[in-house]
């Protein structure tokens, strides 16, 4: 029952709140212009290719749109069942491995740890990715090279060599550890899966766009971990304050017996000790290698978060559910006078809207005094001897945060998406028929055109407004391509100049000059934080709206 819930609370209120800007934005306009294009070989974003990320995500969030339309639901539904699905995995193995109550254990522990939670709900790759890694981690333990293999392509066309890498340094890590050949994990059956699975889907990109190959190994992959190009760069300890987050409140029983570390290196060989060390492995070993990653990101270390349930799990099986009861009790204990002491401790630099400031203390001390009854459960479990009331404490946190923050989320999307934006425009357009155009000034909102449905051209000098590495390496080609979206940087001025149709101007609410030009000839329709849009303007063979007359003008020395 509790795993019932904690699925619920995963994807509840999922369509309650926008598309965050720039990566939702960007995914969901993808996969609508591959559900309008029917086109499930190459991803496009704004009518260009986008090879910046393989087909799966894109291909499944798309077909739901085929069913239920351009929704915020549509988009994120791939990752709320990509997680549900690793779920069933860690039941699954679980069970085999420990017995039926660690299966629901080691599903429950995940499903109410933080970063599953955010993800499960987030239109990205890495909760899909985090299901493919699972399975062909768990596949590999089971003996099941073939399946494992499978798996590990479906990640590949999910995210790229990364679904490669945390798997395979991990075992071939831990097959090196106790003494086992590594062969083992490449025989030719896996291997022929892997590339019957991915060859098809790579070789008829590269047909249609032979530079392909290059970029997806060196720009995307090798120069992604070896320069800051990217703009993720980080501290090498980047992830040591993310992880104990991600993994929370389990992270806490899975090493409730790392003091036992010493006799389980000692017996590595044995069976019991070998399932710690691969825990083991699974954790410190892709670690290591995000870490010295020069691109970072807190989504990054999401495959990582399974091993601490089922580290949490083996170890509340088998040392019983009071393993390590009393540390998770200071530490939520400070959890919670720590978030209902929020408003005071906040930093100020940190850049709010009035909604989000409005939403964060409630939220803050609702979630601080779970958190306080979640210490009081888990201590009173200990104290009394039941183990489902230690459950119960440690679940309960994450599964009402979605329930508790509702506010917050929404103001967080109306402040990191483009809707309003996009209904101010949509608005202006009807009025003018409806067949008008828009045109981004050095500006694309990446979820703009998906809530407007439509492709938006932009002029642009380089491209990086669309956030695509590959449209900004390729825009002087693209550009040249009949009917681009991509229009030479000074071209708005002979566009606002000409007006052969309504047209709205966006662009960034930074962009001085274009503002200053844009609101001497247009009104403002809609102005944030981040985008402001003009408009429309108005074709010479349209009338302008009539004028009421002016006032009669008085007699005397003033006429």
């Amino acid at each position: 029952m509790l795993l019932v819930l904690a699925a619920v609370a995963l994807g509840w209120n999922v369509s309650g709140y926008r598309l965050f800007d720039p990566d939702e934005g960007r995914n969901a306009e993808v996969a609508r212009e591959m559900s309008q294009s029917n086109d499930y070989v190459v991803p496009h974003l704004d009518g260009l290719p986008y090879l910046d990320k393989p087909i799966v995500y894109f291909a499944a969030a798309a077909a739901v749109m085929e069913v239920v339309g351009p929704t915020e639901t549509a988009a994120r539904l791939p990752a709320y069942l990509a997680t549900l699905g690793t779920i069933a995995l860690l039941v699954a193995f679980a069970r085999r491995r420990w017995g039926d109550e660690a299966g629901w254990i080691a599903g429950l522990a995940y499903a109410t740890m933080v970063l599953p939670l955010a993800y499960a709900r987030t239109a990205i790759f890495d909760s899909t990715l985090t299901l493919c890694t699972t399975g062909a981690m768990l596949w590999f333990w089971e003996e099941r090279p073939v399946t494992a293999w499978g798996a590990l392509a479906i990640g590949a066309l999910t995210k790229g060599p990364i679904a490669l890498a945390i798997p395979l340094l991990t075992l071939v890590a831990h097959a090196l550890l106790i003494g086992t050949p590594v062969r083992r994990l490449f025989p030719w059956r896996g291997l022929a899966t892997f590339v019957a699975i991915v060859l098809p889907w790579f070789i008829a990109v590269a047909i249609r766009h032979p530079d392909f190959p290059h970029y997806v190994f060196v720009r995307e992959t090798l120069e992604r971990m070896t320069t800051r190009s990217f703009h993720r760069t980080a501290p090498f300890w980047y992830y040591v304050p993310i992880l104990p987050l991600a993994a929370y409140p389990w992270i806490v029983p899975a090493l409730g017996r790392v003091k036992h570390w010493r006799a389980a290196w000692d017996a590595r060989r044995d069976p019991p000790a070998r399932e710690a060390l691969l825990l083991t492995c699974w954790v410190i070993v892709p670690l290591l290698f995000l870490s010295l990653n020069q691109s970072k990101l807190p989504q990054y270390v999401l495959p990582l978060v399974p091993a601490f349930a089922l580290a949490a799990t083996r170890n509340v099986s088998s040392g019983g559910s009071a393993t390590a009861a009393r540390a998770y009790v200071i530490v939520a204990t400070l959890l919670g006078l720590a978030l209902v002491a929020l408003t005071r401790w906040l930093p100020a630099p940190i850049s709010l809207t009035s909604a989000e400031k409005a939403a964060i203390p409630p939220t803050a001390v609702a979630l601080g005094i779970v958190a306080l009854c979640s210490a009081a459960l888990v201590a009173l479990g200990a104290l009394a001897g039941r183990p489902r009331t230690i459950i119960f404490g440690y679940s309960v946190v994450v599964m009402t945060i979605p329930l508790l923050s509702g506010k917050l989320l929404t103001a967080v999307g109306e402040d990191r998406s483009s809707g309003a934006v996009a209904n101010a425009t949509a608005a202006a357009l009807r009025e003018t028929g409806g067949s008008g155009a828009v045109l981004g000034v050095l500006a694309y909102p990446p979820s703009l055109p998906f809530y407007l449905r439509r492709v938006v051209p932009v002029a642009t000098a380089t491209g990086a407004e669309l956030t695509s590495n590959y449209i900004a390496d390729n825009v002087a080609r693209f550009r040249a391509l009949p009917g681009s979206p991509l229009l030479p940087a000074e071209d708005w001025k002979e566009v606002l100049a000409r007006c052969s149709v309504s047209t709205v101007f966006l662009t960034s609410a930074g962009n001085r000059e274009a503002r200053s030009a844009l609101g001497g000839a247009l009104p403002l329709l809609v102005a944030d934080d981040h985008y402001a849009a003009y408009g429309p303007c108005l074709p010479r063979t349209v009338s302008p709206p009539p004028q009421p007359p002016p006032p009669p003008r008085g007699r005397g020395r003033g006429r």
